[in-house]
This record gives structure tokens, C-alpha cells and sequence, in this order.
């Protein structure tokens, strides 16, 4: 059987010594699982097979293989059966290692797994499990019993279409139905849009919503629209799935969600639309995750419908030009935003932050609502401090996680518990905010703010808990908690108050005991008794494990750091006693647990009410602490209204991220793009200079901004955004069989065909991936296209300096470079942008910068001198008077019918590069066709260029 290699992991385990396929499989054993295996049909790539053997679990064939080298970086695990001339890989590993491999391919691997055990004499299927549904195997997912920060449990339907006939639509574009449903937060999420030949919006609406995995029809899509979806997921690193196209039926899918929703009609924008896409999409989810089979969850979710223009525009290129998440294996948590930002004491507000971090707001009246929060607890040393240092940190516990615990039948008393002692720091949390209109650094203005946002929603919602207090303290023994035991009261039945008196009996008998060993070993103060996995024990320092040496009777059960736990025969005897009437005490109370977690579950919907609230003031509080402890205070940001020119002013702007780095002391620039007067800047200079850091910083402060924080300036004026749209790095995509110089094509197509008059675009080296001249003449066309046709903010950092000279022609177009110094051959960045373009790109310099062999760099220096020399001689005066005239049509061959001639051609040629349908297209069909507008557009400079040309000959002669 061939091999199946996973891609590489972050995560990998050392083999034991031992080897954890240790466990053999008899021959009969593994031919019932061959037998069944075959019965399954073709396994997908990405799918692991775990068979259950109650001890341990034991994977098959090249799932044997791949687990075996991927994750223990060894083949020597993997064991051989044989069946007559068949050989069989199997390897087998104990629960715990299993439970490392499982989490390490739902989560990093992108895997799914399926779980089974043998039920009589056949397999059956015990669990199931994806990317984006984490349900069966959130045990194995938790980390300190805790869901990791990044684990979202979103999965995403798509369903494509077309707008023609549909009501509300004209013509015949895409349409798009999608359904996103988060089964940990019990919300379903549905919308229909119309789309591009990109489907750009369906790229922006999985990152904004966090999937993790996408499930499509297996039958019904072309070719074409599966390959572009795969190619759509696999930028965002969303895994897909398929099912089967009748899944996707809408006829039962109303009666399916009013059981779900608990409603008797259901009113939601998807069920109003003619082809009813996102109903279709939602159906298809609840059947994928067998919703309908989970009684316990019935009435308890949401449904809303996603508005695609609701938040700005982020598509996974512009999350990772504005360093939003850090890269994978990226050991600098300042590298990123969520770096920066990690400063969150709740888990429910590290899980939201990266939700506003996708998700900036439109309103300015929303943006304004988060500054002016931020605001007050900028202003307040005091409050900020004791609601980040005392308070919040003791509500630090997964209340989400513990909910869905509860509702899903699987919680316990302490997670009643738990709920209950995070309920019971509510009323300090309050004590802390009401205190808030006696601060004298806060105005009346910002208490009032604070009160009406904070205190009084959390005020109705600890009413809300009183019954679930009440609850508590009357079923739960609460002095039992001190032992780390989880009781109800003994008073409930007579069963339990006669086991309790003689587990109270026991440990009155266990204390004397330990007084007793104190006074006789001599260890008064050091001796210990605590309870551990073993049960009672007595701990002494490893400093005193030599005074019981001598002392027999004695058995040590563990030696650790914080010293040696033993027991002599009579504790033995009294705590495995104990260890009885306890768990007499667990079987007698069973029933009665029951009916509390049940009862506690009833609280769902106060829980999530609870956490909302909690996360928005911890994400604002780490907002004000970040930008007060940054290494220069960020300031607020003025969000202009929507009847002002749209503008993006910023001075003394910085990067968060890299003014964070290690000995860099950061140099501020500033920025002015205001609709009208200059909406592009042309940023040349050389390699390192600081070209990239310097447009991506504009774009963080504008996102930074839009989620209601302080950003890094001196001074910051803002008009919302609608979109980020962002063309940065040179990667090709292999997996979809797309070049470099291609990639940059979608990619730019995308943002020409997407961005308005309010979005930020940002380029970074476009057009390298090709010749020097068609590089420059597309480069040329989109700079026009963006400060004529569209007019929105852009940047735009190029080596092609030829482009400087748009700006004599289009007045909204600003030439900037970052200045540098060469002194004795030594080249000194200066990382300050400055007006005008740069004079030339020092790329030598850098290279001799990077001891490049000194013959190279002398080759490289003639070869330069030699490309140059035409171009000095046309920076003479006489020149470039010749060359102005010959750009503006006077005293040259270029006459100004024939300029503005080439203009309009030079448009056309970038309206049909707009038009191509390039995500249709083989990469040689769409090469020869973008081969052919090249050949136009320089076919159109055929005229001027013989003019320029004479105008150079004649300065030279």
C-alpha cells in the first residue's frame, strides 16, 4: 500500500524509546479491520481513520504511515501483519499521544478524523470530526482545559448561482448563498450577495467570519467555479468538504431551523430570496453535522442574516499585508497585531479581539462609541488598573467552553461550580465601575458612558443570575470545595447524610493521624497532608526526604520539584476508606447532579449576555493599556464625517510592530491622501529603504482606527474605510498551478474591479514577475486608472522610476521616496520619506551591502554606467525642456490630438486587461492574452518614443 505523507507540522513528538506501536495486533484483529476498511470505499486524502481497542488506538495502512513519519519523525513505529502475499502497516499508540495527534490534525494539519469501535462483531463510527467541527473532540482540543485562543469551531456553506430571472437582481452575474454556523456559540449566520468573476466577496466574508472549513455540493459545480473555490479557501487556509448534493435540499430545511431556533415562523432575509441559495447552504450544515440529533441544543440557537458591506473589506491578501495574525512558527509575538495586542485577561476577550481585528467597523458613530471608551480608560490610571490587575483576572476562566458543557449534557458540578464563582465576581466588577463617577480624571460625559455601556447591562444581567445563585448555594456543599471535592448537600436524602458522616468521620480520623506523624518524625511545620491524584498523602521538601529514611513503614509515591509525597500503612488504610465512601457519595448524588447541571443549562442565554459584556470591556481595557505603554503613546484618531472629502491625514505615523522590534528607533513620517487633491502617492527608493513598512503602517493605523483604537501618531485624521485591498510579496500559488507574475494579475484585477472612491488599495512592486516593459507599462495603466477612473487613497511602491513622471500629469498624483545617503561608496538608509521621486534605486549598493563577490559588484557597476549614460545625457536642461514639450504636445511630433489619442488608448487597453476573465483561464491562455494589450500598449508609445528618441539624439549631438 502506497505511503500517504501529511504536509508538515508545527507540532512533532519525539518517539519513545520504547516506540508507541509497543502493541501488537493478532492477524484475526487485523483482518476484520482490513474487511471493514474496504467496505468504506476510496478514503479521502485528508481524512485519518482511528479504530478504538479500548487501551489504545490503532491506525491502518498509510494512515499508519503518515501519523508514523509526520508526527514521531520515525518509521521504525510502524508494525506488519501479513495475509498471504499482502502486507499491512498498522501502528498503535496509547490515548494520551493519540489525543496530541488528533488535535494536531483538526487544528494545525487541517484534517478531518473519524473515530471508530467495535460494537459486537463489527466497526462502527463513535465519532466524527472536521476544521470547523470540533464538537466530538473538543477534549482533545484543550489545552489546560482550555480551547486554544486560535480554535475557531466556524464552518461555512457555499452554494453559486446565477441573478438572472432571480427577483431583485438584473442582469446575469454571480450569485452567492452562504450559511456560517458556529456550533460552540449556537448561531447560525446566512447571506446572499451578488458577486464578481473573483468572487472577492466571498473571500472577504470567510476571513471576516473565521471559517475553518468549507463544504461544497459534491456534484453540480463546474470545474472551473470548484477549482476557483478551492483556490478562494486554500489562500484563507480554510479546509473543504463535500457532501452530497441532495443534502442541499431547502425542503426541510424551514421545519429543521424553527426546531433549532425554538420559534414558531421564522423571519430572516434568506428565507425572502427567489432561489433561497443560503437556505439551501444551511440546509446542507445542519444535516453535515447531524444538528437535528442533539435534542439538548433544540431552541437554543440564533439566526442573523450577514450584511457583506457591514464591516470593511478584508480579504486574506490584505490580513497578511497588515500583519493582522502572526505567520506560523513566528517566535516574535510583536510581529504581528494579535502580538501587540495579547494583553486580553479573559479567554472570551482574546477570542473576540480577533474577531474586531476582522471585522472594523463602517459607522462613524460606532468607531466613536470604542474610541471614547478607550479613551476613558486612558484617562484612568486607577480604574484601568483595577479592573485589569483584580477584577478581570478572576473571571479568567472559559465560560463559553463551560456553557456549551452544560447544553451539551456533558457537564459536571464543577462546571456548575465554576459558572457559579464567575457569577459571584460580578458584583466587584460593578463596585469598580460604579466607582468610576468618582474619578476626577474621568469627565461626567465618559462616567455617564461607562455606566450606561457597562455597568447598567451587567447590573440586569446579575439580577438575571440571582435563581442560578440561589441554585447553588442550596444544592452545592460549599465547604466541600475547599478539598477540591464537588458535592451536593448531604441534607437532600438520607443515603447521603449517613455516607457523609462517615467520610467527615474519616477525616477527622486522617487529621489526628497527621498531627500525630507531625509530633513523632519532628516535622511540625514541614510535614504536609494535601490531597493528590493518589488521594490523601503527606509532603515533605526534598530538603527533609532524608529524615524519613530511617523510618520504616514508609512508601513514597512521587518525587517532585515541590518535594516528596509518601504515606506509612495507616494512611494507606484511611484514605483508600475515603477514596470508597467517596465514590459511594458520587454513585447516591448522581440523579440529583443531574437535575442541577440540567437546571444550570436553562442559564444559556444570561451566560452569553455575561461574556459579550465582559469581552468588550476587556478588549477596550487592553486597547487603552497598549496604547498608553507603547514606546510612544498612541493618540486618537479624528473619524471625519462622511460629507468631507474622504482623507486619510496622518503625521508622525509609525508601525506598531516594527517600532516594537529590538534597537530600532523608529522614524516618523507622514502621510496626506485627500479625494480631489491627491489621492495616489508614487513611492520610490531604494531596497530596505523603507517603502513597504511605510505604506503597510498606513494601512494598520487606518484598520487600528476603524476597530476603535488609538494608533500609533502624533496627530491622526481618518475618513472610514470601506475596504483594504492590498497587492504585496512576489509568491506564486503552486497548488493552484499559478506563476508569480499571474498571482499579481488576479490579484490587481481584483482589487481594480472592487475598490471605490472610500478604500485604501496598496501595492507593493507590482510587475516585476515579467519584462522590464511590460512591468512598466502595466504599472503605468493601473497608477492612471487609480487616480483618474476610481480616485480612491492608494500607495504605490515601485523600482520603476519612470513612473514619477505621471505626476506632471495627473495633479492628483504625489511623487515620495525615502531618502538615503551615499558617503565613500557606503550606502546609510535614512528611512525618512521626503516629496519628489528618488533619483535612482541603489540596488548595488545594497548588494555590495550583502558581500556580493567584489568582481560582480564591478561587472554590475560597468554594465550600469553603460545603461545610464543615454539617461544622463537626457537629464540635461536643454532635454528635459524637449522632453516636457514633447509630453505636453508642443514643438514635437506628438501633437496633442495624437496625446490624448494614446491616453484614451492606454484606458482602453486597461479596460480590457480589467475584463479578462482570468480566474476562467488556463495560465498560457490568459498570458497570450494579456501578451496581446502589452503589444498594444507599446505599439502606442511607437510615436511619442520616436519623438523622445530625437530629442535625445539631438541633446547628445
Amino acid at each position: 500500500m502506497a505511503s500517504f505523507i501529511i504536509g508538515a507540522s508545527t507540532t512533532s513528538f519525539d518517539a519513545p524509546k520504547d516506540c508507541p506501536g509497543g502493541t501488537d495486533v493478532s492477524a484475526v484483529d487485523g483482518k476484520s479491520i482490513v474487511a471493514f476498511v474496504r467496505t468504506l470505499g476510496r478514503q479521502p486524502d485528508d481524512l485519518l481513520r482511528f479504530f478504538d481497542r479500548k487501551d489504545y488506538y490503532m491506525l491502518h495502512g498509510r494512515d499508519a504511515d503518515s501519523v508514523a513519519v509526520s508526527y514521531f519523525k520515525s518509521s521504525t513505529c510502524v508494525k506488519f501483519w501479513r495475509q498471504g502475499d499482502e502486507k499491512h502497516a498498522y501502528l498503535t499508540i496509547n490515548k494520551n499521544m493519540a489525543s496530541e495527534v488528533i488535535r494536531c490534525a483538526l487544528l494545525e494539519q487541517r484534517r478531518r478524523i473519524e473515530v471508530y469501535r467495535l460494537e459486537g462483531k463489527g466497526w462502527m463510527l463513535e465519532r466524527k470530526g472536521s476544521p470547523g467541527n470540533l464538537q466530538a473532540f473538543e477534549e482533545e482540543c484543550t489545552v489546560n482545559g482550555e480551547l486554544g485562543l486560535d480554535t475557531s469551531t466556524v464552518i461555512v456553506a457555499v452554494r453559486l448561482g446565477r441573478t438572472a430571472g432571480s427577483k431583485g437582481y438584473a442582469g446575469n452575474a454571480r450569485l452567492v448563498g452562504l450559511c456560517f454556523i458556529d456550533c460552540s456559540g449556537r448561531m447560525i449566520r446566512t447571506s446572499e450577495f451578488e458577486d464578481d468573476e473573483h468572487l472577492s466577496t466571498l473571500e472577504s466574508i470567510v476571513c471576516q467570519q473565521g471559517a475553518r472549513e468549507c463544504l461544497l455540493p459534491a456534484e453540480g459545480l463546474s470545474d472551473p467555479d470548484r477549482k476557483q473555490i478551492d483556490g478562494i479557501m486554500d489562500v484563507c487556509e480554510v479546509s473543504v468538504s463535500t457532501a452530497p448534493k441532495g443534502a442541499f435540499g431547502s425542503k426541510h430545511t424551514d421545519q429543521d431551523l424553527r426546531r433549532l431556533l425554538g420559534v414558531e415562523e421564522l423571519h430572516n432575509r434568506c428565507f425572502e430570496s427567489s432561489q433561497q441559495l443560503a437556505v439551501s447552504a444551511c440546509g446542507g450544515l445542519i444535516k453535515y453535522l447531524d444538528m437535528m440529533t442533539n435534542d439538548e441544543s433544540h431552541g437554543q440557537w440564533l439566526i442573523e442574516w450577514v450584511e457583506p458591506r457591514q464591516f470593511m473589506r478584508l480579504d486574506a491578501g490584505a490580513l497578511r499585508a497588515l500583519s493582522v495574525e502572526p505567520l506560523p512558527g513566528e517566535p516574535d509575538k510583536n510581529a504581528s497585531l494579535m502580538g501587540i495586542f495579547a494583553h486580553c485577561k479573559t479567554i472570551g476577550g482574546s477570542r473576540t479581539l480577533r474577531k474586531w481585528f476582522k471585522q472594523p467597523l463602517l459607522s462613524r458613530h460606532d468607531i466613536n462609541t470604542r474610541l471614547d471608551l478607550t479613551q476613558a480608560f486612558c484617562s484612568s490610571f486607577e480604574l484601568r488598573s483595577m479592573l485589569r490587575d483584580e477584577v478581570l483576572p478572576s473571571m479568567a476562566c472559559d465560560v463559553d467552553r463551560l456553557s456549551r458543557k452544560l447544553f451539551a449534557a456533558k457537564g459536571t458540578l464543577q462546571d456548575v461550580v465554576m459558572l457559579y464563582q464567575f457569577v459571584g465576581g460580578l458584583p466587584r466588577v460593578l463596585q469598580v465601575l460604579q466607582s468610576a463617577e468618582s474619578v476626577s480624571s474621568l469627565s461626567d460625559e465618559q462616567a455617564a458612558l461607562l455606566r450606561s455601556e457597562f455597568a447598567d447591562p451587567l447590573t440586569g444581567v446579575h439580577n438575571d443570575f440571582s435563581n442560578f445563585i440561589k441554585l447553588v448555594e442550596a444544592a452545592v456543599d460549599l465547604d466541600a470545595i475547599a478539598r477540591h471535592e464537588y458535592l451536593i448537600q448531604p441534607h437532600f436524602n438520607q443515603e447521603l447524610r449517613e455516607i457523609n458522616e462517615t467520610k467527615d468521620l474519616l477525616i477527622e480520623q486522617i487529621n489526628d493521624h497527621h498531627l500525630k506523624m507531625q509530633e513523632e518524625l519532628g516535622l511540625e511545620q514541614s510535614l504536609k497532608l494535601e490531597q493528590s491524584q493518589h488521594g490523601y498523602v503527606f509532603r515533605v521538601s526534598r530538603k527533609d526526604e532524608k529524615e524519613l529514611r530511617s523510618v520504616s513503614g514508609l512508601t513514597t509515591l512521587q518525587t517532585k520539584k515541590e518535594g516528596v509525597l509518601f504515606r506509612d500503612r495507616v494512611l494507606t488504610r484511611l484514605a483508600g476508606e475515603y477514596k470508597e465512601a467517596a465514590a459511594e457519595y458520587d454513585a447516591a448524588q448522581a440523579a440529583l447532579v443531574s437535575k442541577v447541571v440540567t437546571t444550570a443549562a436553562t442559564f444559556y442565554s444570561v451566560i452569553r449576555e455575561a461574556q459579550e459584556i465582559l469581552s468588550k470591556l476587556d478588549i477596550l481595557l487592553c486597547f487603552a493599556q497598549v496604547s498608553v505603554s507603547a514606546p510612544e503613546p498612541y493618540v486618537r484618531p479624528t473619524i471625519l464625517p462622511l460629507d468631507e472629502p474622504h482623507s486619510i491625514e496622518l503625521i508622525g505615523c509609525r508601525h506598531p510592530c516594527v517600532e516594537r522590534m529590538d534597537g530600532v528607533s523608529f522614524i516618523k513620517n507622514d502621510v496626506r491622501l485627500v479625494s480631489g487633491s491627491s489621492v495616489l502617492e508614487i513611492v520610490t527608493g531604494p531596497n530596505m529603504g523603507g517603502k513597504s513598512t511605510y505604506i503597510r503602517s498606513i494601512g494598520v493605523n487606518v484598520l487600528l482606527a476603524q476597530v476603535g483604537c488609538f494608533v500609533p501618531c502624533d496627530e491622526a485624521r481618518i475618513s472610514p474605510s470601506d475596504a483594504v485591498l492590498a497587492r504585496v510579496g512576489a509568491g506564486d500559488m503552486q497548488s493552484r498551478g499559478v506563476s508569480t507574475f499571474m498571482a499579481e494579475m488576479l490579484e490587481t484585477s481584483s482589487i481594480l474591479k472592487n475598490a471605490s472612491p472610500s478604500s485604501l488599495v496598496i501595492i507593493d512592486e507590482l510587475g516585476r514577475g515579467t519584462s522590464t516593459y511590460d512591468g512598466y507599462g502595466l504599472a503605468h495603466a493601473i497608477c492612471s486608472h487609480l487616480a483618474t477612473t476610481l480616485g480612491c487613497p492608494a500607495l504605490f511602491a515601485t523600482h520603476f522610476h519612470e513612473l514619477t513622471a505621471l505626476a506632471s500629469s495627473h495633479p492628483t498624483i504625489r511623487n515620495k521616496h525615502v531618502s538615503a545617503h551615499v558617503s565613500a561608496g557606503e550606502l546609510t538608509m535614512l528611512f525618512q520619506v521626503q516629496d519628489g521621486p528618488s533619483d535612482q534605486s541603489f540596488g548595488i549598493h545594497v548588494a555590495e551591502a550583502s558581500n556580493f563577490p567584489p568582481s560582480v559588484i564591478a561587472s554590475a557597476k560597468r554594465k550600469l554606467a553603460e545603461l545610464e549614460e543615454p539617461i544622463s545625457i537626457r537629464k540635461s536642461s536643454k532635454t528635459s525642456s524637449r522632453l516636457q514639450e514633447a509630453n505636453d504636445g508642443v514643438g514635437s511630433e506628438c501633437d496633442k490630438d495624437s496625446n490624448i489619442g494614446e491616453v484614451s488608448q492606454l484606458l482602453a487597453c486597461l479596460s480590457d486587461f480589467a475584463k479578462l476573465p482570468l480566474d476562467k483561464m488556463g495560465e498560457s491562455e490568459a498570458m497570450q492574452q494579456i501578451n496581446s494589450i502589452q503589444a498594444r500598449l507599446r505599439d502606442n508609445t511607437n510615436v511619442c518614443g520616436t519623438a523622445v528618441v530625437a530629442a535625445d539624439t539631438d541633446s547628445a549631438n
